[in-house]
């Protein structure tokens, strides 16, 4: 670091510098192609102020550069080797301590004495906070139907916005060539937007706005639409040159409206002429309704058409206010819409209740504008249209209420059928064991226990998948590498793909971490493995990738998920793939492709509870006949994987200095089986059945080396509260939860204070005597 930098005037450069929103500042040497830069530029590019000094390789720089901005930055990096002077380009960098940010990296090259490459200065100026102001704009835009347009006069293109293109009906592209553009024009309205003109002394004053309507035919349907352009000219900042930047929308109904109102107004004189016999024939013979008014609401005339849909004839309304025959409702936005109109108001569409001569309501569609001193209105009756759009309504409100129904039919049914075949195997197996014991048969003990044993586990493995699909699952979040878990599972595929499939797997270098609970994940994987296989009956390939993905904001949108760098699991396989009717469901619950009995439907829904609770999405692509892409996104985790620790196997750990354990469930059989397994370890056990039972032993003076306590608990009080409690009562005091169901988001989501653990039930007692263990020592 130089002596101006430790000096007071290189701190106030640097704090001047950060004000101005300057990321960094360099001096690129352009022969020796090294670059100089400051301590910030050294912490952007992650090497040592002493080595940015003496200066580093270009190459460093580009590291820092996001992979899809690179190619743009190199080519303006050439450009200046080439003679170029000025370098002007936006790009994103992971910026340190501040994650991915767009820069604008400006600088101009100065060449030495004897006229050789000399050095480029510049800097890099943080512009996210515009970038996202632009990006609000552009989404604006498109929602309103606004595209945009610059171009420099007597220039062979014009960059243009997608919604730009959308309107003139070409394909989305950041240039146009303005030939292209004046291609889908009408030729007679050519000559009002042509701006061509390369004499600048011809072109209007600087600053001023111009207006321009005009017709084109749209260049993928033919179509003629009208459309308004509002721009100005200015002075390029870059190229001392002019610019024309401005905006196009589509106008073609308004002038629509407008035709029909002419003609409308055209055949009307003032007020009472309006009723003479001068009236044109659109007034007389239109099925729309006509309706002439003074600014404060007095109808001066309507056409024959309102009889025929009001039941209404001219002389019984004519001289009445038209806020008489409004609906209650909507007579409060008719006076302010009268006001609005007078003032010399847009054509204005608006729909109200009017008042039928036999009573009914009907609802009544409007144009109107207003011109010499009155206020002119087109309407149609559209009360039929409502009807059927409520009855519609209505229609798929209860087609939505009975489809809820039908899959919370499917689901507690597809429950209750396999639980009940699970209860069956374990009260079965119970049934005889005691049969057998009472018989003093004790040959076939083993055999029934197994069985009970067997179904209880499938139990709890059903209610771990419905759980995942609820997103009410325990997980246990741990950063884990995707590629070191595919590998370490990679052998397991293969043998359950069977020697007809082939499978490779293709895993990213330099892969991110990611914060998920790799249990779950192995899981997932496996699940999405034997899908692939039952899809591919007659063999084929079954690949496995991993790579970084960056998600933008509508790419985002589209997926359902948040912006932001992801993990990204893809399986892939040859086989039948789905329909879109198949996709669409296929992370129902208990939906199924498979015959009966060949799958319970939960694989998928297990799978896309999992990656939602983790913070990311998985998608499905497929085509009949093409394969299918189970493509599993996990949000990235910025810290380091640690190594797994290996669990010593053996006999459960005893007990070795009278440590004293407090039991808090509010199930009996539960609290008695972990009661039992501590006393046979040498701990010493105390239990409670709720919080306050709990907090009088905590507030005693009895000795407790560990707390367990179940999450959801009766009083009031549950086990996150009761452990909280206990930290404040004891401080230090480890925690461990065990819990059939997530009752706290903050349990298994990566948010436990140090010292506490979850335990998801049901578990083997010996995991349970293993983690108690492991726990008291601090392991």
């Amino acid at each position: 670091m130089s002596r101006t930098e430790d000096s007071g005037e290189g701190r106030q450069l640097r704090d001047a510098l950060a004000a101005a929103g300057i990321l960094a500042s360099w001096d690129w040497d352009v022969a020796e192609r090294r670059i100089n830069g400051d301590a910030r530029l050294a912490a952007l590019l992650g090497v040592t102020p002493e080595e940015a000094a003496r200066g580093v390789p270009p190459a460093a720089f580009f590291n820092a550069i996001h992979p899809e901005d690179r190619t743009r930055i190199r080519l303006a990096v050439g450009a200046i080797l080439r003679g170029a002077e000025l370098l002007s380009r936006e790009c994103r960098v992971l910026v340190p301590g501040l994650g991915l940010r767009w820069v604008h990296a400006r600088g101009r090259r100065y060449p030495d004495a004897g006229g050789g490459p000399g050095h480029f200065l510049g800097t890099l100026v943080d512009v996210t906070e515009q970038k996202r102001v632009e990006e609000r704009l552009r989404i604006a835009q498109t929602a309103g139907g606004i595209g945009t347009f610059e171009y420099m006069p007597g220039f062979a293109t014009a960059a243009v916005s997608d919604q730009f293109c959308k309107l003139l009906g070409l394909r989305p592209a950041p240039d146009l060539p303005v030939r292209t553009v004046n291609g889908v024009v009408h030729p007679g309205d050519l000559p009002i937007i042509d701006d061509n003109v390369t004499d600048e002394a011809a072109l209007p004053a600087l600053g001023t706005v111009h207006e321009a309507e005009f017709r084109i035919a749209r260049a993928d349907t033919g179509e003629a639409r009208w459309l308004k352009r509002r721009g100005e000219y200015l002075r390029d900042a870059e190229t001392a040159g002019l610019r024309f930047s401005g905006v196009i929308y589509d106008i073609t109904d308004t002038k629509r409206t407008e035709a029909q109102l002419r003609a409308l107004n055209e055949g009307l004189e003032a007020e009472v002429a309006a009723r003479t016999a001068d009236r044109n024939r659109l007034w007389r013979l239109s099925a729309d309704i006509m309706l002439v008014l003074r600014p404060d609401g007095t109808i001066v005339a309507v056409n024959p058409a309102w009889h025929a849909t009001l039941g209404w004839r001219e002389a019984e309304v004519v001289g009445r206010s038209v806020l008489e025959l409004i609906h209650p409702d909507d007579a409060a936005g008719g006076r302010d819409r009268l006001a609005r109109l007078s003032g010399d108001g847009p054509v204005m569409r608006v729909e109200d209740r009017y008042r039928h001569k036999d009573g009914r309501w009907r609802w009544i569609d409007w144009s109107a504008a207003f011109g010499e001193g009155l206020i002119s209105a087109v309407g149609r009756d559209v009360t039929e249209e409502r009807e059927r759009e409520q009855a519609l309504r209505q229609a798929e409100e209860a087609l939505r209420q009975s489809q809820k129904m039908e899959a919370v039919g499917q689901l507690t049914g597809g429950i209750a059928h396999d639980f009940n075949n699970l209860l069956t195997g374990i009260v079965g197996s119970l049934e005889l064991l005691r049969t057998r014991i009472a018989q003093g048969r004790f040959g076939q003990v083993e055999r029934y226990v197994a069985a009970a044993q067997g179904a209880a586990d499938r139990a709890a493995a059903l209610t771990h998948r419905l759980l995942a699909f609820s997103r009410r699952q325990t997980l246990d979040p741990k950063p884990t590498g995707a590629n070191r878990l595919i590998q370490g599972m990679e052998e397991l595929i293969r043998r359950t793909m069977g020697p007809a499939i082939e499978v490779e797997t293709v895993l990213a270098v330099g892969l991110w971490p990611t914060l998920c609970d790799p249990h779950q994940l192995e899981n997932a994987i496996l699940n999405l493995a034997i899908n692939a296989r039952d899809a591919m009956p007659g063999g084929g390939r079954l690949t496995i990738e991993t790579a970084n993905s960056w998600i933008d904001d509508r790419a985002a949108r589209e997926r359902d998920m948040e912006p932001g760098q992801y993990v990204t699991v893809c399986v892939t396989d040859t086989g039948t793939g789905m329909p879109p009717e198949v996709v669409a469901r296929a992370f129902d619950p208990f939906f199924t492709t498979k015959p009966v009995g060949q799958g319970t439907g939960l694989g998928l829904s297990m799978i896309y509870g999992f990656a939602r609770q983790s913070g990311g999405q998985v998608r499905i692509y497929s085509e009949p006949g093409q394969g299918t892409t189970m493509r599993l996104y996990l949000p990235r985790h910025w810290g380091e994987v640690e190594e797994e620790k290996t669990a010593a196997r053996g006999n459960p750990p005893r007990a070795e200095r009278g440590e004293t354990v407090l039991v808090v469930d509010d199930e009996p059989t539960v609290r008695m089986l972990v009661m039992e397994v501590l006393e046979e370890l040498g701990y010493a056990a105390l239990e409670a059945s709720d919080g306050g039972s709990a907090l009088k032993v905590l507030r005693s003076t009895a000795r407790l080396d560990l707390l367990i306590t179940d999450v959801g608990l009766p009083g009031g009080m549950n086990g996150r509260q009761v452990a909280d409690a206990a930290r404040e009562l004891r401080p230090g005091l480890r925690v461990l939860f065990i819990t059939g169901y997530a009752e706290n988001a903050a349990i298994g989501n990566g948010h436990l204070a140090p010292g506490m653990h979850v335990l998801t039930k049901p578990f083997p007692m010996e995991v349970l005597a293993t983690r108690i263990k492991s726990i008291i020592e601090g392991a």
